[in-house]
């Protein structure tokens, strides 16, 4: 690896931390400097404050002069001119302010941070930014002539990430902006990562004392929450009964008593059950996961609610077209807490049970097996994995117990996970599952089968068949990283027992973008290749001209939709949102064109068609994109020779 390769690859990955800074910034310390009052003076718009709002003439279309008809929402954060309809975020409007259009949303949270919040960054742009982590290698490296990437890995521009310790202030000097100058106000030293999750935590435990909903549903739980219906569905559905239910205060909100809400046109509660969850330190209730009772699966797109959600308190009075006019939910952080941590953080234990669902906790508990906690996600937060460290120590035995359903979400998650608490530390750790065809999690199991103690034994035939996670070296993780085959998300939920299987698969998958120098013993070696990735392929045909192979029913990847995301940094432009395209392959595809043609390859083609011509751009084989929209006029009928002469085959001579 060169010295050039190590700065893209540090500029990659330093890109996705960047993001992520920006996001963990942007509520705490931006959003509150943006209102309309700061917009206007800042770009000396013609406004005034009227009726509650900010009003100006819009600076948007030509032959504006109505000083009300563009208007800020402060309590939205959203601009809107009513006469040319350019509306948005804050964050939009200082975009469009800007001139922005490449990265526009985060080009746009440097800008806020610098010149309304006054945060000492030590860049002013996106590009300053990869500039600055490339001379910053590049002075290492003259130091140093090493070109092994892990001597660089700690190098970083973001303050977070400068600070050595907990007690060491962060100083870093920068030039004062000329909008500084003119605002004469003063530099705000720049929050550490740290700072923003313990600010995110204090947030959510004042939300939590301040929160109207919770006060009134805890006060009168007599008077919101149907037993009966109670009872009844979490029998059926997950085989819960009696006393958990008490002890653990699970309510059912039925629809029929939104009315007796001090905001009745409030419909974030009904027909859910609520799980409160329990601040770690304090034990008061931070807020409450909800499971909707009438969710399906099939009606899910349909309807306005989701399966689960997390609700603190109500939310801004929102007002539909028809002017019809309800309150939003104002959400639970649920990464800053664990279900049944405060229970059980005093316990001396030598076994943790994680599990995905809250059910399954409370069933696990009812077994015995009470030292048991649930994100209530199918993820696991850097917070919770915190918290699991603080409490129990990184020698406690962790059982990652995930959901085993159809669409691989949970186990695919558990692999993610697991290398995150390899990471911080955890050394015992374990993947347990439900066997195939037994149901998908422990309720499910529960519900068929209707006897704890045979679901006893179950469970500890689970565990003993259990997979004792090692993470995959560095060098076969490296292999798919760089492939242009995986997102960072995918390669890191790959078992790492079938890692030499995956890494088969790529360089079967390269070696068919250089088709032209396959022969039929290759062929039929790869074959046997293939029968290990899975992959179905058909009518392999040689064209000299385009050394096109196309690669039909292969089973495609885990999508970025099923790989919940543990992952961190991601490196995909925050404009763009991609459904085919994965994160490595994005970076093969920017070499060669620009983004909107990647969002048309994103939307028109296949998976199999990203990957052959992701495989193409990194061997530099010549192709057109027509071959891929039009392939009836690129692929000869025949085989062909290099004179492009008829090849006759027999059947028998195809390989496969």
């Amino acid at each position: 690896m060169g010295i050039n390769e190590i700065i893209e690859n540090k500029i990659k990955y330093e890109m996705g931390q960047l993001y992520n800074y920006l996001n963990e910034i942007e509520n705490t310390y931006i959003s509150p400097q943006l209102t309309g009052k700061n917009l206007v003076k800042f770009y000396n718009l013609n406004g005034t404050y009227q009726y509650g709002h900010w009003r100006c003439v819009c600076p948007f279309h030509h032959g504006a002069s109505n000083k009300t008809e563009f208007i800020f929402n402060d309590d939205a954060k959203s601009f809107i001119c009513f006469a040319c309809k350019t509306s948005g975020t804050y964050l939009k409007f200082i975009s469009l302010m800007q001139g922005y259009s490449l990265n526009a949303l985060n080009e746009a949270k440097i800008f806020a941070a610098i010149h309304f919040t006054n945060l000492n960054l030590g860049f002013n742009s996106i590009n300053d930014y990869k500039e600055k982590i490339r001379q910053e290698v590049m002075q290492r490296y003259k130091a140093t002539k090493s070109l092994n990437i892990k001597d660089y890995y700690d190098i970083s521009i973001l303050p977070c990430q400068s600070i050595p310790s907990e007690n060491t202030e962060l100083k870093k000097q920068v030039n004062v902006s000329k909008y500084e100058e003119k605002a004469n106000k003063p530099h705000i030293e720049l929050p550490s990562r740290k700072d923003i999750k313990l600010n995110t935590y204090a947030q959510a435990i004042e939300g939590a004392k301040h929160s109207i909903l919770l006060h009134e549903i805890l006060q009168n739980k007599e008077q919101f929450n149907s037993i009966d219906k109670l009872q009844d569905f979490m029998q059926k559905k997950y085989s819960l009964s009696g006393d958990i239910l008490e002890k653990y205060e699970l309510m059912y909100f039925d629809g029929k008593s939104q009315n007796k809400l001090t905001k009745p046109n409030f419909y974030g509660l009904n027909d859910r059950i609520i799980f409160p969850i329990k601040d770690h330190d304090s034990g008061i209730v931070a807020g409450f996961h909800c499971r909707h009772v009438l969710y399906k699966k099939k009606e899910s797109k349909s309807k306005q609610w989701g399966k689960y959600s997390n609700i603190l308190d109500y939310g801004e009075l929102k007002t539909k077209e028809n002017g019809y006019q309800y309150y939003s939910i104002k959400p639970l952080s649920i990464g800053q807490f664990l279900f049944n941590l405060y229970e059980i953080k005093e316990n001396k234990l030598s076994k943790l049970w994680i599990t995905e669902g809250i059910a399954d906790c409370l069933k696990l508990i009812t077994l015995g097996y009470i030292n048991a906690v649930s994100p209530c996600q199918s993820n696991l937060t850097d917070e919770q994995i915190n918290l699991l460290k603080h409490y129990f120590g990184c020698n406690t035995e962790i059982l990652l117990f995930f959901d085993n359903d159809n669409n691989r979400v949970g186990q695919l998650n558990s692999i993610q996970i697991a290398y995150k608490l390899w990471n911080n530390g955890f050394r015992k750790i374990k993947v347990v599952r439900t066997f195939p065809g037994q149901g998908k999690d422990l309720t499910d199991v529960a519900v068929t089968i209707q006897d704890d103690s045979q679901l006893r034994i179950l469970i500890d035939l689970w565990e003993k068949s259990a997979y004792t996670f090692s993470p995959a070296s560095k060098e076969d993780l490296n292999i798919l990283l760089n492939s242009g085959f995986y997102t960072n998300a995918e390669v890191y939920s790959i078992d790492p027992r079938n890692i030499e299987e995956e890494i088969t698969k790529v360089k079967f998958l390269k070696k068919l973008g250089q088709n032209s120098n396959l022969n039929i013993e290759e062929l039929n070696q790869a074959k046997d290749i293939a029968s290990i990735a899975e992959p179905k392929i058909k009518n392999a045909k040689d064209n000299t001209s385009s050394s096109k192979t196309k690669l039909n029913n292969i089973e495609p990847l885990p999508s970025r939709n099923e790989v919940a995301s543990c992952e961190t940094g991601s490196s995909q432009n925050s404009e763009y949102y991609f459904i085919n395209i994965s994160e490595a392959q994005l970076y093969w595809l920017k070499q060669r064109f620009d983004m909107d043609t990647i969002e048309e390859i994103d939307d028109k083609f296949t998976r199999e068609d990203i990957i052959d011509i992701v495989g193409k751009i990194i061997n530099d084989i010549p192709f057109e994109l027509d071959e891929y929209l039009h392939p009836e006029k690129y692929t000869p009928s025949t085989l062909t020779d290099e004179n492009l002469n008829p090849i006759l085959i027999e059947p028998e001579d195809i390989p496969f």
